[in-house]
């Protein structure tokens, strides 16, 4: 199952074509592509940290580990990526959070649970490498709950 899920996550990811594209414009070309952060939930359940990379002018990449699960997405902020800006963006992210740390969801078959999530919120990336996200949004597991995630961290 964990297979099926990591080739999911890898292939939603890889699909789009837009996740690739190129643009030349100044502003975009001086924006710091790579950020580390730090997380509460989020892809890297429940503390984590994040890699982020910006692949085109509305789009980004991110991946996490955390204690104690794994998770990737992709984010689109559909006004454009700026600095010293607050700027919306939504998304698509997959978790695999292993339940048999906390002893929770009492599964037989499996020892995780994957975690789909739909991030709705805001980023703020300054001009010296500061990094803020905030979202929330629907996640499904075994149950459809409201998931959120805080992001601190720095873009370099």
């Amino acid at each position: 199952m964990i297979k099926f899920y990591s080739l999911w996550i890898i292939s939603l990811l890889l699909s789009s074509s837009t996740v690739f594209a190129q643009d030349n414009t100044s502003d975009f070309k001086n924006i710091r592509k790579n950020a580390i952060s730090v997380s509460v939930l989020g892809i890297s359940p429940l503390v984590g940290i994040t890699y982020d990379r910006i692949v085109s002018e509305n789009v980004s990449l991110e991946i996490g580990v955390g204690i104690p699960s794994f998770g990737a997405g992709v984010k689109f902020y559909p006004f454009g990526i700026k600095e010293s800006k607050f700027m919306f963006h939504t998304g698509l992210s997959g978790t695999y959070l292993y339940t048999a740390a906390f002893g929770v969801w009492d599964k037989d078959e499996d020892s995780g649970i994957f975690v789909g999530y739909v991030p709705i919120g805001v980023s703020y990336f300054g001009r010296k490498g500061f990094n803020l996200g905030a979202d929330i949004g629907p996640a499904m597991a075994d149950q459809t709950l409201l998931y959120y995630n805080l992001k601190l961290g720095y873009r370099f």
